[in-house]
């Protein structure tokens, strides 16, 4: 309780002081424009390395410090970026890449292909542990033909690569120094990092000499406010200018009729989900992750916690992807289905103390979620009581974003209520679920699904691809890996005033850099 009341002040404290500051930001002079957006996220982005970077904010404001190859548009198609041209092999096993001529670094450094090379081997050298390293391992050689070609050798094809080239290009020796990089960046981008204090803020100059032109409004300023709900009313207050998802559905109500806001509803590109670490002694027991999904009540939790913002969901294949097939299915809820299966596993209440047992072994453990989210708290209480009432004991744990990422990266939780967003091609679940994935935080293990994510990617044909995802996304439902909760809205709402920004379902704030706010 300590903890979150000095969060709270913490926050309070940070909203008072963009107040003092005139969060709404200086006049722009003559042009009838002011000259800075005030925008205000959930989380630290801990890093703007793209090559290390694993949360929301360092890939959502990163995009505003660097380009990729290609950037994905509104409907996650790859458009040129860096790179003006590509050609790929009839094979699949060569991508050569033309890059625009005339692009600078933040630093006045000339971009080359030398630095594109540099960026796809740093991604791919195993000691730098970096977190989406899966997703280039078919790259076997990267050569620069000249300043302007990049080639990329594939041992085998990947269809979804070019989903993954928009993988923010680093200079030449960026690593050398990876952890200062990541606080002092320099890219290509829109915007250059004039600042950055720890959980705090972020403060972004317009890049003068960026090649796609000037950027609309000469400042951004990034703001961390962790509870959703402060961070609203810090929107309302005009403190700052720009919120987006995260965001708590029953707060929502308090901004509709709002004529000084407006709000942006779209169908997400992501999910809420339990997962579970298959080798916990406990949670290992198919029978204890069957119970559990069986007392699941998706359509409750929608209803209720999300207020219909967030639609029940199925398996880690979306519904609205194209992989996707009304034949997946998930676990009903069904109390009567939960207490039959953990009796029939052994799970009973041999001591009468109301908790049930199995060879001496309490059914006991912790479901760990973070403090960011205050509606995933929520529903970890929720789903708390409702195993609670079955038999099991369980403990909820909410600890601040840092402390809740770094256990599911060292995969010492037992059960965790988290997110995944910009589920643009089905082949992500390859970061979850593969054996030796970045992101598999269960530590699950199947052959079978190995190989069919393998060959997911090792196909270009549609119909191929989607019968793998969905073996895939039936295998990890019916075996409990991840529990699908809620398929994820997106939301944002900025000021009224503002213009020129553009709502990608994936989350996405890149046109920012075109957005300005009348004065």
């Amino acid at each position: 309780m300590k903890r979150k009341l000095v969060a709270a002040l913490l926050v309070c404290a940070m909203c008072t002081s963009l107040a003092a500051c005139g969060g709404g930001g200086d006049s722009g002079g003559d042009s009838g424009y002011r000259d800075e957006i005030n925008i205000a996220v959930d989380v630290d982005a801990e890093t703007y390395n793209p090559i290390l970077t694993n949360n929301t904010t360092g890939n959502r404001v990163g995009q505003l410090i660097f380009n990729g190859l290609v950037r994905l548009d509104e409907e996650q198609v790859a458009v040129p970026a860096l790179a003006e041209d590509w050609d790929i092999s009839e094979d699949g096993l060569t991508y050569t890449f033309y890059l625009r001529e005339g692009v600078t670094f933040h630093d006045g450094s000339e971009f080359t292909s030398a630095d594109v090379k540099y960026t796809f081997d740093e991604i791919l050298n195993e000691e730098n542990n970096a977190p989406y390293r899966n997703r280039y391992v078919a790259i076997t050689d990267i050569s620069c033909p000249d300043d302007l070609t990049v080639v990329f050798t594939l041992d085998s094809a990947n269809s979804a690569l070019m989903a993954y080239m928009d993988l923010g290009i680093i200079p030449e020796g960026a690593m050398d120094d990876a952890a200062s990089f990541g606080t002092a960046p320099v890219g290509t981008g829109p915007y250059a990092v004039d600042s950055y204090t720890l959980n705090s803020e972020t403060v972004l100059k317009a890049n003068e000499d960026y090649w796609e032109g000037d950027p609309a409004t000469e400042t951004i300023n990034v703001y961390v406010i962790n509870d959703n709900s402060t961070r609203l009313a810090s929107l309302e207050s005009g403190d700052v200018d720009f919120v987006c998802s995260p965001l708590t559905a029953s707060d929502l109500e308090l901004v509709e009729n709002n004529d000084e806001l407006v709000m942006n509803d779209v169908p997400g590109l992501g999910f809420t989900y339990m997962g579970f670490n298959v080798t916990d002694p406990v949670i290992g027991d198919l029978a204890v992750r069957q119970a559990i999904a069986y007392m699941t009540d998706k359509q409750n939790i929608s209803d209720v916690i999300y207020s219909g913002m967030d639609t029940p969901g199925k398996t880690p294949v979306l519904s609205s992807s194209w992989a996707y097939d009304e034949s997946l299915t998930d676990y009903e809820y069904d109390t009567a289905k939960a207490e039959a299966v953990l009796d029939e596993a052994g799970w009973v209440d041999s001591d009468g103390d109301g908790i049930r047992d199995k060879d001496g072994t309490p059914l006991a453990f912790t479901v760990s979620t973070h403090s960011d989210d205050t509606s995933r708290f929520q529903v970890a209480e929720y789903i708390q009581n409702q195993l609670n009432g079955i038999g099991m004991d369980v403990d909820v744990e909410v600890t601040e974003w840092a402390s809740f990422s770094e256990a599911l990266t060292q995969r010492s939780l037992q059960v965790w209520i988290a997110g995944w967003l910009n589920q643009l091609d089905p082949d992500r679940m390859y970061d979850m679920f593969y054996s030796d994935g970045a992101s598999n935080y269960g530590n699950f293990s199947d052959p079978e699904i190995d190989a069919a994510l393998n060959a997911g990617r090792a196909t270009a044909d549609e119909a191929e691809r989607a019968a793998q995802y969905q073996f895939i996304a039936q295998s990890v439902t019916d075996n409990v890996w991840y529990n699908v909760l809620v398929e994820q809205a997106y939301i944002s709402i900025h000021d009224k005033d503002l213009e020129g920004y553009t709502v990608y379902p994936s989350g996405s704030i890149y046109t920012l850099w075109q957005a300005k706010i009348a004065d």
